[in-house]
């Protein structure tokens, strides 16, 4: 059983004790799980620097001291529309990611009142360009993701924000282990899915005990689990669901399927944070990446998968001239998802500089596969 992220949530990350209390509890806490026999690939610390008026290098030393810490990676927050300082912020995102290397960011798209705020959306898209033309092969953009009613304290990234009365932490699984285990010779996908919801309901446990235990000993609050599918490499979330379907990832059934899972992942009897649903992201998973590049399937796809899953479009390497209007409609297009069926979304767009629709990424990257490039 491998966990993706600890991910600690830190209200300041300008006070030198906050964030090296967080380098020192993550270093602990992994420590703390391999010895209980899990797999701990990354640890994490969020906050929320878009308060207040920041400057670009007050905002850039945080990277230096979170590295200083042997703090791996460091989100700071979302940028939510309408606030004074809204338009002030979102004019620094590009250059604090193209300046950095461990910083996450994100701009929030919709309003507490239920609607797509446009000009948000077009400024979003230009950051998005701006990245994708000043960072090699448009990789800078694995930092940055536009954001649509999603809820605080998430542990996966570069969704995570804090927003709570204390320091906390969350974890996120993998899992796709898990759900090889369930589909592997279940007659149908009922049985399929309730093997998984026994499996993860069992795993789940193993965990939230052990990291309750954990959070008592050091004070720190425990909000749960992110129970969301975290596909990686050869762990295909793809491969693991057409155990359940006639044919491949993105033919007939898999709406169905992607579904189901989701539905299970929502029901399963454990403390739930963050997204929980099916993750699907193309340059992440081998599968994901093959079966697009054979055609199975396609933007709208993706489009129609998000209606019943999880995160909506993460890590699609689309065209490198790609206009910021282009990326402006389909930010919006998943932005209306999002406020129609009042469900968390996010979208993470590659457009990669110098190659067009169904020519091959060429990202030398842990972090990614390679796949075609989207038509949009």
């Amino acid at each position: 059983m491998k966990i993706r992220t600890i991910t600690t949530g830190i209200p300041f990350p300008f006070s030198v004790y906050q964030l090296q209390r967080a380098a020192e509890f993550n270093t602990a806490c992994r420590t703390y799980f391999e010895a209980n026999d899990y797999e701990v690939q990354t640890t994490r610390v969020s906050c929320q620097i878009w308060d207040e008026r920041r400057d670009i290098d007050t905002i850039l030393s945080l990277e230096t001291d979170a590295r200083a810490l042997g703090i791996e990676f460091l989100n700071l927050g979302t940028i939510f529309p309408e606030k004074r300082l809204t338009t002030e912020h979102l004019a620094l995102v590009a250059d604090v990611i193209v300046q950095s290397e461990i910083l996450f960011a994100t701009a929030t798209l919709t309003a507490q009142s239920g609607h797509v705020v446009s000009d948000i959306v077009e400024k979003t898209a230009d950051i998005i360009r701006q990245i994708a033309h000043r960072t090699e092969a448009g990789y800078g953009n694995l930092r940055f993701a536009a954001l649509m009613n999603c809820p605080p304290n998430t542990p996966f990234f570069p969704a995570a924000f804090w927003n709570d009365t204390r320091t906390n932490f969350g974890i996120g699984w993998q899992a796709i282990d898990l759900v090889e285990t369930a589909f592997a010779d279940a007659s149908n996908l009922e049985i399929a899915l309730q093997n998984l919801k026994d499996i993860m309901e069992t795993e789940g446990q193993k965990i939230v005990a052990l990291a309750e235990m954990f959070a008592k000993d050091w004070g720190i609050k425990f909000i749960g689990i992110d129970a969301s599918l975290a596909p990686m490499g050869d762990e295909s979330i793809a491969y693991a669901m057409e155990q359940q379907l006639p044919g491949c990832f993105g033919e007939s059934g898999t709406l169905t399927v992607a579904a189901g899972i989701t539905r299970t992942l929502r029901s399963l009897s454990l403390p739930l944070c963050g997204y929980s649903g099916l993750m699907l992201p193309v340059l992440e998973d081998v599968g994901l990446g093959k079966r697009s590049e054979e055609c199975y399937f396609n933007l709208d796809s993706l489009l129609l998968y998000s209606t019943v899953c999880g995160t909506g479009l993460d890590t699609i390497p689309i065209p490198g001239d790609a206009s910021t209007s282009q990326i402006a409609a389909i930010l919006t297009d998943v932005a209306t998802l999002s406020i129609r069926l009042n469900k968390p979304l996010s979208v993470r767009l590659f457009p990669v500089p110098g190659l067009k629709a169904g020519d091959i990424t060429q990202f030398q990257s842990p972090y990614l596969t390679n796949t075609a490039v989207m038509q949009i």
